[in-house]
């Protein structure tokens, strides 16, 4: 389809939905990293988000929302050559400590907060391999008498997935290997999935392979399996990315992970070995770039749904609901006079008491350098 300007006259934008803008750090944005919720007990039981990006001057910043609502850019300073992951480990009474991943001169570094400052540590290379590119970052409790804590997940100069995690008292190296005969490609989406059953998590990868098909990594960091899942019929083709999400149809039932991905006009989704299209905007039924994907939990049917953000043929961004058997898209719009450049991260946040509603935050770069939010309230 030609990326024309249609008109559409469909519904409004969901009052839940609204736009704000964040403003940019001094240099301005390059690309970002992810975004975390974090909660600051001290202060209220509210989560606010924590965005991380690489700025112009390839420094790392940090654009927080503070307990009174403002919000504030820092910067990190570092040095950022490629993004890996964010997470938020709720590992003290106090509240969260965010973590950002990136690499740096072919090492893993992480930028984190130790409950008063912020610290750079290196965390190093696998024994004789370089690091090429960043996966994503979860946190991951392996067993249900385990704490959280941090798995990044990188690709290395020997062709395999590389996992730097924390055991409980030091950081290690673990390669999940790759494919047979396939070199790992693009990541789709990095997760960590509860088997509600034993209540352990696993880390799962999702990638795409040099023979143009969608492969899932699973690991519990023992032993790991690569699985072919395939791609969509033909003729479509996978263009790129639109993130990966877990879903659950509620009570009784298990997790399930899934993956989405862009083909020329539409979104894919891709669950087990079976692939199913979600389709695109109404608008103009054009798909044109991802911003990303995220589990939202339903606290009132023990239930969580994906909920993926693409942008149109107009600049408006769109949201596809998917609870794991319909797709539901809703028109967000845009930020007016500005057109959406990319994804910069999405996180949910709680409001009112941990166990209270989780409500998304789209963040989003804009073609003249600044961040935008599109968050539901």
């Amino acid at each position: 389809m030609a990326l024309g300007s249609l008109s559409w006259a469909g519904a409004p934008i969901p009052t839940p939905w609204h736009w704000g803008s964040r403003g940019k750090p001094g240099p301005g944005v390059t690309y970002g990293i992810g975004a975390v919720a974090v909660v600051d007990r001290t202060a209220s039981q509210t989560t606010r988000p924590f965005v991380f990006v690489r700025a112009e001057d390839s420094h790392l910043w940090i654009l927080w929302q503070k307990p009174d609502g403002t919000w504030e850019w820092a910067d990190q300073g570092g040095k950022v050559d490629r993004p890996v992951g964010v997470i938020a480990l709720d590992d003290t009474a106090e509240g969260n400590r965010p973590y950002a991943f990136v690499l740096r001169d072919q090492h893993l570094w992480v930028n984190w907060w130790n409950g008063k400052k912020w610290i750079w540590s290196d965390q190093g290379q696998p024994p004789s391999v370089n690091l090429f590119r960043g996966l994503g970052a979860v946190t991951i409790a392996l067993k249900p008498t385990m704490s959280p804590a941090p798995f990044a997940v990188v690709f290395g100069s020997d062709g395999n997935a590389w996992v730097n995690w924390w055991n409980g008292s030091s950081w290690l190296w673990y390669s999940m290997g790759s494919p047979p005969g396939v070199s790992i490609g693009r990541s789709m989406g990095v997760l960590a999935v509860t088997d509600e059953r034993t209540g352990e998590q696993t880390l799962q990868v999702y990638m795409w392979g040099s023979d143009g098909q969608v492969w899932l990594g699973v690991t519990d960091m023992v032993s790991s399996r690569w699985t072919g899942l395939g791609y969509p019929p033909y003729p479509e083709v996978i263009t790129g990315p639109a993130g990966a999400a877990i879903v659950k149809r509620g009570p009784g039932q298990l997790s399930q992970s899934c993956c989405f991905v862009m083909t020329a006009a539409t979104v894919w989704v891709c669950q087990d070995d079976s692939w199913l299209e979600v389709g695109a905007p109404l608008s103009d039924l054009y798909a044109l770039a991802s911003l990303g994907a995220i589990s939202v939990p339903d606290i009132n049917n023990d239930s969580q749904y994906a909920l993926v953000f693409v942008t149109d043929g107009n600049n408006s961004v769109w949201a596809c609901r998917w609870d794991g058997s319909k797709a539901v898209w809703e028109d967000h719009g845009n930020p007016t006079g500005h057109t959406i450049d990319a994804g910069v991260g999405i996180t949910n946040t709680t409001y009112a008491s941990p166990g209270g509603a989780q409500l998304p935050h789209a963040f989003v770069r804009t073609t003249d350098g600044l961040v935008y939010e599109n968050w539901e309230q």
